[in-house]
């Protein structure tokens, strides 16, 4: 094999051997206190299972339900967490899990994108990750152009992905996961909720990045000329008569992908498929066979009828050959002799496979790894900053629920106005509705805020734990994005709400009172956020979120003072983002409130300025209240953040990225 840095992906092979993978197996006791007491017993998911493949096949993992397909497909890739145990090797260097993930990509069974972008803008957005940080944007805008004419998205390039086709999505993904120009794909179901003419349209795309080396020297040359393509050392022949006809009609998207400078080497893929339609069968040019954790057969498509026809097994005419083989492992459960007939026959054939040494390329030195492991990805500021546009970009396409999500709070505003109107006045009745007001400012702020960011999370999941296990980004730039996301919103939205309730009731003491309270609220709805953040990490899905947060509501609202005599329980005060928010409301509109009218027939005690109301409701009275209760907001706010983080990458490393 040439040792040239551009030609080593031309000759990779993947093998893996054997692999054993043990999940806990599902007691009939769903109590985890029982369970703990017992020994957990593991159910064998893999059983023993090796194999290979070559830059160039189009490998399709077939089998009936349950089989292991998507198993083994993220055991091969190392995005399996759990007991897995066996070894995965490159031209004979062992790879482990992050250096499987620098050179290989995984599309998932589901399309996890932001439906709001456009196939260009989430294609571009993903450049600025997937691609070396001192690339340009004119190279990163060519990339994500070439890519889109590859896969034949060029007419809905500025199309939002909500609204294009399952095909279309589909094969979005596979361009993304091209971004790198990974030599190894590996594709979970990508026929899945596709109807007969986008299935084999994405396949025939997985085999164009296949074979497409195959004619650059036959066809594409003599179109195009010889300089356009360099291609590398090794087998440049068609292997069948399919691989020219497939390509034929796609010829200048071809040449659009390989004059990338990125898009010059073949790809292995292996895809777990379930029951292809025999066009879509034929396009694979070797197949996987699996039965309950156990490989069947393993080689060329070709092939396989020969295996199955000397043990007996003819398949009728006009009989998809997927259906045949899946059909004949699944009677050999009735028939045990049978089954075991078929095992004994594969280890036969496994090991004549494995005594051709010509299969196996001889290892080398490295060199394509290393150049790998040099790839350098954009700075975390850099991480952050595109992050928080896509959630910028998100919240203006999504403008219609946001004024909507607006309305409403300004009407819970106008609310409180109309309700507590004409209570400013400085006497003895109006303090403890004063008092009801501040307490109903900051509860509103605190529950609005954090019930409205609960479902953050739980829906982002499913593209976090991609992105993040991809290595896309890091959990610490997201969640930094994120918090940061809704401090704005938090700030606006808090002056906005006490502008009508500040302007209907309070107006008369001035414009620096409306400044340090709208601050307080601003804090409080800060706070709130990262409370709302902690209790979405808590919990997987946001009902259980919000119904399991009434415990942690009304402890917070005991320890906040309006409840409950603060005094007998000091320190527990300072763990409630209510007590912060009420008393730094409660300080800023009473300690300059020098003279409170009492009555000469007062029959209970009289207040006669705002010290004594603080001190009456157990607040503080020093000159720097305000400023330590906006500190104390930040911090809960902090600690909150803190432990959702902490939540939310420890089910991350729990569940694994798939």
């Amino acid at each position: 094999m040439d040792e040239g840095g551009s030609t080593f992906a031309a000759g990779l092979c993947l093998e893996w051997k054997n692999l054993n993978y043990y999940v806990p197996e599902r007691e009939e006791n769903n109590y985890s206190f029982w369970q703990c007491c017992r020994t957990q017993r593991e159910l064998q998911i893999l059983n023993n299972v090796s194999g290979h493949m070559r830059t160039g096949d189009l490998v399709a993992i077939l089998g009936c339900s349950g089989a292991g397909k998507t198993t083994l497909l993220a055991a091969i890739s190392q995005r399996l967490r759990g007991n897995l145990t066996g070894e995965v090797v490159v031209n004979g260097v062992a790879m482990d899990r992050s250096e499987m993930i620098r050179i290989s990509s995984f599309l998932p069974q589901f399309d996890i994108n932001v439906q709001t972008f456009t196939a260009y803008e989430h294609l571009y957005f993903m450049s600025h990750f997937k691609m070396h940080r001192k690339t340009s944007r004119s190279e990163k805008r060519q990339r994500v152009d070439d890519l889109l004419l590859a896969v034949g998205l060029r007419n809905v390039a500025h199309t939002r992905i909500q609204q294009m086709s399952g095909g279309e999505r589909k094969r979005l993904s596979l361009a993304e996961e091209l971004i790198t120009d990974p030599p190894f794909i590996f594709c979970d179901e990508p026929t899945t909720g596709l109807d007969s003419y986008n299935a084999f349209t994405v396949i025939k795309t997985l085999r164009h990045l296949c074979t497409r080396h195959r004619i650059l020297d036959k066809s594409l040359t003599s179109l195009y000329g010889e300089d356009s393509f360099s291609s590398p050392s090794g087998d440049c022949s068609p292997s069948s008569s399919i691989e020219m006809d497939i390509l034929e009609s796609d010829l200048p998207s071809l040449k659009a992908l390989n004059n990338s400078p990125n898009g010059r080497f073949k790809k292995a893929i292996i895809c777990s498929i379930h029951q292809p339609t025999s066009d879509i069968f034929q396009l694979f040019t070797h197949i996987v066979l699996m039965d309950a954790g156990n490989l069947i057969y393993q080689g060329r498509t070709e092939d396989a009828m020969e295996f199955f026809n000397t043990l007996g097994h003819s398949m009728p005419s006009n009989c998809n050959p997927a259906d045949f083989y899946l059909k004949t492992i699944s009677d050999s459960h009735t028939d045990k002799k049978d089954g075991a007939m078929i095992k004994d026959k594969y280890n036969l054939h496994t090991m004549g496979l494995y005594n051709n040494s010509w299969l196996l390329p001889k290892p080398y030195s490295g060199e394509y790894l290393t150049s790998m492991k040099k790839f350098k990805k954009i700075w975390w500021p850099f991480q952050v900053y595109f992050l928080l546009m896509r959630f910028v970009i998100e919240d203006t396409r999504n403008l219609r629920q946001g004024l909507i999500s607006t309305g409403l709070f300004m009407i819970t505003s106008v609310t409180l106005a109309i309700m507590y109107s004409g209570v400013a006045d400085m006497s003895q009745t109006s303090i403890q509705d004063i008092g009801g007001s501040m307490f109903m400012l900051s509860s509103e702020m605190i529950f609005t805020f954090s019930y409205g960011v609960t479902y953050v999370f739980p829906g982002a999941l499913p593209i976090l734990r991609r992105e993040v296990g991809e290595g896309t980004y890091s959990l610490s730039a997201y969640f930094v994005a994120v918090v940061l996301s809704f401090l704005p919103m938090a700030f606006f939205k808090s002056y906005l709400f006490f502008s009508v309730v500040y302007g209907s009731i309070f107006y008369k003491r001035g414009l620096m009172l409306f400044l340090t309270m709208g601050l307080s609220l601003s804090l409080s709805a800060v706070a709130a956020t990262g409370y709302g953040l902690f209790l979405s990490t808590i919990f997987e899905t946001e009902k259980m979120a919000t119904e399991c947060a009434a415990p942690f509501d009304l402890l917070f609202l005991i320890f906040g003072g309006a409840y409950y005599n603060v005094d007998s329980i000091p320190f527990l005060k300072y763990f409630s983002l209510f007590f912060y928010s009420n008393e730094s409301l409660m300080y800023s509109f009473w300690i300059d409130v020098e003279n409170i009218d009492c009555p000469k027939n007062q029959g209970h005690p009289c207040i006669k300025n705002g010290l004594e109301v603080l001190n009456r409701g157990s607040f503080r009275t020093t000159d720097d209240t305000f400023w330590l209760d906006c500190m104390g907001l930040v911090f809960v706010g902090m600690v909150f953040n803190i432990i959702a983080y902490c939540f939310v990458k420890k089910y991350i490393r729990r569940s694994g990225y798939y």
